[in-house]
Parts: C-alpha cells; sequence; structure tokens
C-alpha cells in the first residue's frame, strides 16, 4: 500500500513529466514545418537545333518544340539559333522565360530558356579564331527553390584545331572561375570528343574541374552526332563538384543532325 508520501511523490512525477512532455511536443510542432525537408527533381537540356532544319533537310521549328515538350526539361539551352528560329514562339508554347544572344553578326547564335525566371544575363566573346564565325558563351543567373544557380550555354569552334579547343576550355574555365562556383551548370555543343585535349582541361584543369554529368551516370559512348548515324560525342553537360546528376540520356530525333543530352538533377528544398 502507498504511504500518503509516496503518492505525493508520484503525483508531483507525474505533473512535471507532463509538463516537459508538452513544452517538448510544443517546440516539436513550431520546429517541424522549417524542418521539412524534400527532393525535388531539376532536369537540364542542351541541343544544338542546327536552326531546327532536320536530318530530312526539312525545316521544322514545330517538330523541334516537341522533341523539347516530350521531354519537359526545366532549363534548356540551344546552339544553331539562327533568324529562322523565333525563340519567342518556343518559348511561348513551352510557358518559359528566355533569352537570345546572337554571335557578333552572324545571325546565329545561342538561347537559354527556364521555367524559373531569369535574373541576370551575361554574354561574353569566345577567343576567336582565324577563319572561323564569332562564338559566344552566355550566363544565366536563375534561382530555382531559393538557390543560386548558374548556367553556361557555348557553342565552341567547329573547325577541328585541338589547340582552338583547348583555348576556349581555358577561357570558359578562367571565366568561370572568376564567378561563383556553386550550383554551375555548363553545357553546348562543344565540337571536342572525351579523349581531346580539351574535355581533359575541363575535367582536370588548374582553374577549375566539372562532372560530366553522362559519364558519371552512363557506361557508354555517348554518341551525340550525327543523330542519324551517331559517330562521336561532341554535346555535353558539365556541372560543378556540389551537384549531383542522377540520370542522364542522349535524345536522337530527326529534328537536327545532334541529338539532344538531358540530365536530372536532385536537390533538397524546404
Amino acid at each position: 500500500m502507498l504511504t500518503k508520501l509516496n503518492r505525493r511523490r508520484i503525483e508531483r512525477f507525474l505533473a512535471l513529466f507532463i509538463i516537459i512532455s508538452s513544452i517538448f511536443f510544443a517546440f516539436f510542432i513550431i520546429l517541424w514545418p522549417s524542418n521539412n525537408q524534400s527532393n525535388t527533381e531539376i532536369k537540364v537540356m542542351t541541343w544544338n537545333i542546327s536552326g531546327a532544319v532536320g536530318t530530312d533537310e526539312i525545316f521544322d521549328l514545330e517538330r523541334a518544340i516537341d522533341v523539347i515538350k516530350e521531354n519537359d526539361p526545366d532549363i534548356i539551352g540551344l546552339q544553331e539559333v539562327d533568324d529562322n528560329v523565333d525563340v519567342s514562339k518556343i518559348a511561348d508554347e513551352l510557358n518559359m522565360d528566355y533569352y537570345y544572344a546572337e554571335a557578333g553578326d552572324t545571325n546565329e547564335g545561342n538561347a537559354i530558356l527556364s521555367k524559373y525566371d531569369i535574373d541576370e544575363v551575361n554574354v561574353v566573346n569566345l577567343p576567336l579564331i582565324d577563319g572561323e564565325r564569332p562564338r559566344i558563351l552566355i550566363n544565366a543567373k536563375i534561382t530555382i527553390h531559393k538557390n543560386k544557380w548558374d548556367f553556361y550555354v557555348a557553342h565552341f569552334s567547329r573547325y577541328d584545331k585541338p589547340i582552338d579547343h583547348v583555348n576556349q576550355a581555358k577561357f570558359v574555365s578562367s571565366y568561370i572561375s572568376e564567378n561563383s562556383y556553386s550550383k554551375v551548370v555548363l553545357m553546348g555543343d562543344l565540337n571536342f570528343q572525351p579523349e581531346s585535349l580539351s574535355y581533359y582541361e575541363l575535367m582536370y584543369g588548374y582553374e577549375i574541374k566539372f562532372k560530366d554529368t553522362y559519364a558519371c551516370t552512363n557506361s557508354d559512348s555517348g554518341y551525340t552526332f550525327r543523330s542519324n548515324n551517331r559517330f562521336k560525342r561532341i554535346d555535353y553537360i558539365f556541372c560543378s563538384f556540389d551537384l549531383s546528376p542522377q540520370k542522364s540520356k542522349v535524345i536522337c530525333s530527326e529534328a537536327s543532325d545532334h541529338c539532344a543530352v538531358l540530365t536530372k538533377f536532385t536537390i533538397t528544398t524546404k
């Protein structure tokens, strides 16, 4: 049988336990929403659209738009966007923000389209190569779920001169290293292959080091050109080391002589 003293002690203990439990539960309720994290998928696509002229030599912008719609990227970088390609039409049909920049007076350039608002854009000229038309690098700053991303869209020299590509790769590395190197994606038709010095410069260079998103997630060759008879890989999506590519694939169609590349990233959001 419990004595009166023991009953009082038990009652005090139970009262104290209830008070402490209530305080803990209240703090849990208050703090839980701010710690409620979830994973969000971001899909990035690069594509040399070849002026919307397909392997059948037919201009068909709607066909190219359908390829993009089918893959539903959040961000897409386009190269070989000429005067025949209405970027505003692409953006309207995809409900995306966009920016287009012409390379010199060539009537051709690069474009970036985004489901998220584009905060800021910088365009710089790549090192000029004798006998080759001007080339540019687009840098678009985009906020995705409160995180600042830097997307770069490039189209390197067409000429197969390793030193030219290396100079352009070094220029891009140096330019990016002078800016933020957090959540950085570099994509485009870079016109060099994985065994080249230019590839080595971007992957293992002194200024900066990238991940090759396709090579990180696949073991095959990943050829991107030509789309109807593939024999080499020259289109890439690179990323900074703080990003983790989950999947990457090559998308080939009749809409262009280049295959597109699509990479999925997973980020944690609150």
